[in-house]
């Protein structure tokens, strides 16, 4: 049955279907999630759907596009209904892990300076500049690819956004900014591009989705797929802008540090676990052409 689906649509499939299982189990308890609740599940059923005809059809630009819409739809619905689905709220973990990390200290704290220093503005522009550059990744990934180049990148995306998700579902956290905002001594003081940002997160009701970082794991995992497939130059060029919105989210306030810690590992094994099931993929495809073509010469012996 599950090899009907291509591992892009499993890793889909099975996010859609955590987050339509938790939000059941949630209205059952009396929390008011039937509205989220009819939305994920009919988002599961569509796709369900669309991978059920899509088959295990190799390099289909279609399913990238599907897969990618469906993990964008699910980070504008999850990221604040988590907060009514279960009843805990992870920042106060999150910030103890956080001040574990230096003893004591958070390193949230540690870069406090930064944020009234003229370096503000310019992290804003990098943490702006995700968006862009997440959406050009994405465009060059799809069309500007051979086909089991273009599977092992949706795949990865798909596993990365699907693991990223269960933390947003599960450990639903605002972030320093929320959390930890008695503990700041200086205000931020952005300019225009810190501006946008403030817009574009209260338009999205505020700040959530702390961990893991999908500023960072995403980044991160596109330039480490551009390392893997002949294109490293534009991967050193990238990363000076991965390096910017991690340094960014921490002075921003939107992110704790584990949260980063946390993005990088998952980054490297949504790469790794893309690459080796496009691997096994490819040789499952070699066996089978290879018994046919022995079938084909028995049968005209």
């Amino acid at each position: 049955m599950l090899r009907r689906f291509h591992p892009a649509d499993q890793a889909t499939l099975f996010i859609l279907a955590v987050v339509t299982a938790t939000l059941a189990v949630a209205a059952l308890t009396g929390a008011p999630v039937a509205g989220a609740l009819a939305v994920h599940a009919a988002l599961l059923c569509g796709f369900t759907l669309v991978a059920w005809r899509l088959g295990a059809r190799e390099g289909a630009v279609v399913r990238g596009v599907v897969v990618i819409a469906v993990m964008f739809a699910l980070y504008t619905t999850l990221g604040h209904v988590a907060f009514t689905a279960v009843p805990w709220l992870a920042d106060p973990w999150l910030e103890q892990a956080d001040r574990a990390l230096l003893l004591g200290r958070s390193p949230v704290l540690l870069v406090e300076p930064w944020a009234a220093s003229g370096w503000t503005n310019l992290l804003s522009f990098g943490y702006a500049m995700f968006i862009p550059y997440l959406y050009l990744s994405i465009i060059l990934s799809l069309v500007g690819r051979p086909p089991a180049e273009r599977d092992e990148f949706v795949t990865g995306f798909a596993v990365l956004y699907a693991l990223s998700f269960l933390g947003y579902l599960f450990l639903p956290a605002r972030g320093p900014i929320v959390q930890m905002a008695g503990d700041f001594t200086v205000p931020i003081h952005g300019g225009a591009f810190h501006q946008i940002i403030l817009r574009s997160v209260e338009q999205v009701g505020g700040p959530h989705g702390a961990f893991p970082s999908l500023h960072l794991g995403a980044s991160l995992f596109a330039t480490l797929f551009d390392l893997r497939h002949r294109n490293p130059l534009r991967a050193l060029i990238y990363f000076p802008l991965v390096a910017t919105i991690a340094l960014a989210t921490l002075v921003l306030r939107y992110h704790y540090a584990v949260d980063l810690i946390a993005a990088c590992v998952l980054a490297f094994a949504a790469s790794e676990v893309a690459r080796v099931a496009m691997r096994r993929r490819g040789e499952a495809a070699r066996i089978r052409a290879e018994a046919a073509a022995a079938d084909a010469v028995a049968e005209g012996a």
